[in-house]
């Protein structure tokens, strides 16, 4: 969509360039159809393999006993994150960047509650979705999300990140009733519907200049950001259209970011991920921004343009089949932790997911193969491989018993 958008004319800014009609969007189509058909083919390959003992008697019933303390976590950090918002200002309604706000004015506990969106709506969606919890701790999890996603508001969210909270939300009820998705969705198109009306009215209020700007305007500017989705794919498919290519300067700097202390500060410096366009594109006023974000702020979907540019469009059908297998791998990490809604093995796979899509759209390498990254994810597999065996131990010795008592009455009859 975006691209259809930049092939009809539309501007831009972070780039500085005004589209034109081209093979942008067809091309880009093909390569995300390679990422799809290989994640398909993984996911479903191995998905029985990840579900199984997921869950065992004794890891439900820890489960059971966190459901109040989770619910209670959200709560509290909600809590102090209205208080803070009260004594300082909300930056939807004091018309504050948010990028500026979480750098210059936010808190340590409202920035683990903001950064850590995705990981608490998985967590409130496992409570909230769950038939073995009482009715009214599903309720508190359901307005607990709800009233979490509109302060996301207030803290500046937008739409795209609205939505993905709700998806993560939302994940384990559509799981839980895979052969039956046409009438959930059905089910849940009024509610769904009036959360991304919000979503959007909240989005066009602070693309408005928070109230200030005209409607025609308003529109303007959001078109400008949805041609922002892919415009880095757009300038690279016109200024590096090469079959095949190896730029190893490119390839070497992105390596030297992965064992340095701040991988995103190193990236920025040697102009490495998406930085390398807003190096070369951005105008200064705007690259001047970035800089002093100190690496923190990045554009959007960055890995395809990249890839193009260090491998030649060969190399972008390489890197997308690569990326399908990794991003299949972690929504199957996911996937084993929806199934158990332990909410460590969830705080653990949301992380690991999260890191992997970070890679993904962004041309991130360290968020994936940085020193400290990599350990993270071995301590991550480890201690779900001693999950995969308590839980394993338990469920056969259960069923060894049944056998027993089965033919013990089977020889006493």
């Amino acid at each position: 969509m975006s691209l259809m958008v930049i092939e009809a004319g539309a501007y831009m800014p972070e780039v500085n360039r005004l589209g034109e009609a081209g093979d942008a969007s067809a091309s880009f189509v093909a390569f995300t159809a390679v990422f799809f058909l290989v994640f398909a083919a993984i996911f479903r390959r191995f998905e029985r393999w990840f579900v199984a003992y997921a869950r065992s008697p004794l890891l439900d019933d820890l489960v059971a006993l966190l459901g109040w303390p989770v619910v209670g976590l959200c709560m509290a950090l909600g809590a102090f994150a209205v208080l803070h918002g009260l004594q300082s200002g909300f930056p939807l309604l004091a018309g504050v960047d948010r990028f500026l706000y979480r750098r210059e004015y936010s808190n340590g506990l409202v920035l683990i509650l903001l950064d850590n969106k995705f990981l608490f709506a998985a967590m409130l969606g496992a409570i909230a979705f769950a038939p073995r919890y009482r009715p009214l701790l599903k309720a508190a999890a359901i307005l607990t999300f709800l009233g979490l996603t509109g302060l996301y508001f207030l803290f500046g969210d937008k739409f795209f990140t609205i939505l993905a909270e709700v998806a993560f939300f939302a994940m384990p009820l559509l799981l839980a009733r895979q052969g039956r998705l046409a009438a959930t969705m059905l089910r849940l198109a009024v509610p769904v519907a009036a959360l991304l009306c919000a979503a959007l009215a909240a989005t066009l209020y602070i693309y408005s200049g928070y109230g200030r700007l005209p409607l025609d305007r308003t529109v303007t500017l959001v078109g400008e950001r949805i041609a922002g989705q892919g415009e880095l794919w757009f300038v690279a498919s016109r200024d590096a259209r090469r079959v095949t290519h190896w730029d190893a300067h490119l390839v070497e700097a992105n390596l030297d970011t992965l064992g340095d202390k701040s991988p995103p500060a190193s990236a920025f410096a040697n102009g490495v991920e998406t930085y390398y366009f807003i190096q070369r594109y951005a105008p200064a006023k705007l690259a001047a921004s970035f800089r002093k974000n100190q690496g923190w702020v990045q554009l959007t979907m960055g890995t395809e343009a990249m890839a193009l540019v260090m491998f030649g469009y060969v190399g972008v059908a390489v890197v997308m089949a690569l990326l399908g297998v990794a991003v299949a791998f972690a929504a199957l990490y996911l996937r084993r932790a929806f199934a158990s809604r332990f909410p460590l093995s969830l705080f653990f796979a949301v992380w690991t997911f999260l890191q992997v899509y970070f890679s993904a759209q962004q041309a991130s390498l360290w968020s994936v193969a940085a020193p400290g990254q990599i350990k993270r994810l071995l301590l991550f597999v480890t201690i779900e491989i001693v999950l995969l065996a308590i839980n394993r131990a338990q469920i056969l010795s259960a069923h060894g018993r049944a056998r027993a008592a089965a033919f013990a009455a089977g020889r006493a009859a």
